[in-house]
């Protein structure tokens, strides 16, 4: 199934209201004008009190707009959401797969943390792509190829971007990035508060290749990315909290940088649903941004 959605380019006096959402990793209030899920996915969120996010609970002020294309495709091994903002051109952008954490499905992150809306904050040129993973620890990685995802993505019907492959995990989605670390179409590795167990894969990944890029946020697991980095020094460059996103000069300079690590006080949960921290590492990605007009939300 194909639907719209509006999301709304961040504005920096919003962003503290955003993160202030309870931290939980189910679903804040929303408004639920601005995107609908499929039938039996709302279902199942209304059972539970839940609503998707909207674009208006992200920013009621609505400055400006892009409109995205969404399809939600079935497969074997759990659905798949495609999203594109209006403006996409594929000559020139990247690939941005999605993996959420442990107590939620691809469905509940995808409608409940309002990834649709965070990705539009971004405002940048890429095919985002969320799948499905492990709701815990006992559960298998739903997919342990890449390439494997990839190629469902395309044999949907969708051509992948010709640039570069990124994959994001909040927590518990570390195994499946794991097992992606062997993938040679993967160059860059954003990690969401994810540093849980040895992290002596995600070094050995990120100096196997020099192109490769890693952006790493700790929180709850901060003492092990503390450690990780320490032996990533003097290349990666440490950030205190999210100040620096603020300023495009600072995140010009952030999307050259080969190993960005900040480290988080805004809440494990809220890293994946907040609306501050996953907008902020997509802009340093190094994806051309996604020209927008301002146009009036109703």
């Amino acid at each position: 199934m194909r639907s719209c959605f509006l999301v709304v380019s961040v504005v920096a006096g919003l962003t503290t209201a955003a993160v202030a959402r309870p931290d939980t990793s189910r679903i804040a209030r929303a408004d639920t004008s601005a995107s609908t899920p499929p039938r039996h996915a709302a279902a199942e969120l209304a059972e539970e009190g839940l609503v998707p996010v909207g674009a208006k609970d992200l920013d009621p002020v609505g400055e400006g707009v892009v409109i995205g294309d969404h399809e939600r495709i079935e497969t074997a091994r759990g659905p798949i959401h495609v999203w594109t903002p209006r403006g996409y051109q594929p000559e020139t952008a990247i690939t941005v797969v999605y993996v959420h954490g442990y107590q939620i499905d691809v469905d509940e992150a995808w409608w409940g943390h309002g990834l649709p809306e965070q990705f539009g904050l971004a405002s940048i040129n890429a095919m985002f792509i969320a799948c499905e993973a492990p709701q815990n620890k006992w559960e298998s990685v739903s997919w342990t190829s890449l390439s494997a995802l990839l190629e469902a993505v395309e044999a949907s019907g969708h051509a992948l971007p010709r640039g570069r492959v990124a994959a994001i995990g909040h927590s518990g989605a570390y195994r499946t990035l794991q097992s992606w670390a062997r993938d040679p179409r993967l160059d860059t590795l954003v990690m969401l508060d994810a540093g849980y167990g040895s992290l002596w894969w995600v070094r050995s990944w990120l100096l196997g290749k020099p192109q490769r890029r890693l952006i790493d946020i700790g929180d709850d697991a901060i003492f092990s990315t503390d450690q990780l980095h320490r032996y990533l020094l003097p290349s990666s460059v440490t950030l205190q909290g999210f100040g620096a996103f603020d300023d495009r000069a600072q995140v010009a300079r952030l999307a050259r940088e080969r190993i960005v690590y900040i480290r988080s006080q805004i809440g494990h949960y809220n890293i994946a649903s907040g609306a501050l921290a996953l907008p902020a590492v997509l802009r340093i990605l190094g994806a051309p941004a996604i020209d927008t007009a301002p146009n009036p939300t109703s």
